[in-house]
């Protein structure tokens, strides 16, 4: 029986690109998908086969939630509701009254999936591409008690707005009845306190495009990736010093800068280094000995998937809690923006290369993100769940 499935999302490549994978799933298996999506990553969502449902979005990654601010995640909760408010019509418009079978919402457009499966009847599928976590909220209110004040008023309006009225915010701010982690269950924090009626971790949801780069290493060097993702990595100085951290020693520097970044600003690089816009990531991965990243879900699991071990450099608190499970786990080390040098970096790179303890854990998480089912997976939680929603 052939399905509508309607993801909504935000512009942001760290939170779409888990889901392109699962997309191309779905319309391979001859389902209708269409994706709420805005700016440059509409043509990557596209790419899938999905529709666009085209809007304008008010959130700016970059500055929402900046580096070192401790109440970064109470502002990302405020702009959820804010971006719901401002995209629910957009989104009634364009259904009408061809409504999908299914809302597959993104955690960061919570707010959205919950209040229109609700009020439109139908089931709603929440995407967790970072750690789950049953304290959100309260360590929103913790940390900044005014704009959790703010969350929970305009959160009330917004559900009022569209008939609501008898629902609690408790339950606006639950989980879904189902949820999809883009992360394997052996890296979840308290992993046991997510039942698997509810939560199913499939591991990240590769592209077959995603295993397709045409990347090759030109030595038999060991090769150390660098990336800073795609929202904090406008950074040619740190490009830079990672370069020259590695300056004539038998390492070969694979850097990925990602967009924004003007490479000639991060002059010129040893022999042993190359610098490139763009990258498929797991093409170097497959070759590399470390991975030196800002810490993001996305690089982790890329990393994981390939065996690879982290030096992580987190910036903003998503990329602080995934870098601290990755250290409690032993799969790698972490280094703060403000502590690194040449030096610090490459003694954590030659550490991570290898430690005993982590190369083997990171084998073994390898095995677990292999095993944890990928897009079809994920594909398949969201089909059962039709089937077995009243």
């Amino acid at each position: 029986m052939k399905r509508h499935i309607a993801f909504l999302n935000i512009p942001a490549a760290g939170h779409v690109t888990p889901t392109l994978g699962v997309v191309e799933e779905l319309v391979k298996r001859g389902h209708k998908v269409s994706y709420l999506a805005a700016g440059p990553v509409a043509e990557r969502i596209a790419s899938t086969g999905a529709e666009i449902i085209p809007y304008t979005s008010a959130l700016d990654p970059r500055t929402i939630a900046p580096t070192g601010a401790q109440d970064w995640l109470a502002r990302v909760l405020l702009g959820a509701v804010r971006e719901a408010a401002a995209t629910a019509p957009v989104l009634e418009a364009h259904f009408g009254d061809d409504l999908p079978d299914c809302l597959v919402y993104d955690i960061s457009m919570q707010f959205l999936g919950r209040v229109m499966s609700r009020k439109l009847g139908i089931p709603g599928i929440q995407l967790y591409p970072v750690l789950a976590s049953h304290q959100y909220f309260s360590q929103a209110h913790d940390t900044a008690e005014g704009l959790f004040g703010d969350l929970t008023r305009e959160l009330r309006t917004f559900a009022d707005t569209h008939g609501l009225h008898d629902t609690p915010l408790d339950e606006l701010m639950s989980d879904a009845p189902r949820n999809i982690s883009f992360m394997p269950r052996e890296f979840q924090t308290d992993a046991g306190s997510f039942p698997d009626d509810q939560y199913t971790f499939v591991g990240i949801p590769l592209r077959e495009s995603d295993l397709q780069g045409t990347w090759r290493p030109t030595n038999n060097n060991p090769v150390v990736l660098i990336s800073l993702g795609t929202t904090f990595n406008t950074q040619p100085e740190f490009f830079a010093m990672c370069a020259k951290a590695f300056e004539g020693l038998p390492w070969h520097v694979v850097i990925a800068a990602g967009p924004g970044v003007d490479l000639e600003a991060v002059g010129e690089l040893p022999p042993n280094a190359e610098i490139h816009s763009w990258l498929t990531l797991q093409a170097v991965l497959e070759h590399a000995g470390a991975f030196v990243c800002h810490g993001g879900a996305g690089s982790t699991m890329n990393a994981l998937y390939a065996g690879v071990p982290l030096v992580s450099v987190p910036h903003n608190g998503d990329e602080e809690m995934i870098a601290a499970r990755t250290a409690e786990l032993k799969l790698g080390r972490v280094l703060t923006p403000h502590d690194i040098t040449a030096d610090t970096l490459r003694a954590a790179v030659q550490d991570v290369a290898t430690d005993t303890t982590i190369q083997t854990n990171v084998r073994t998480m390898r095995h677990a993100m292999h095993e944890a089912g990928g897009a079809p997976r994920a594909a398949d939680t969201i089909l059962n769940h039709l089937t077995t929603t009243p």
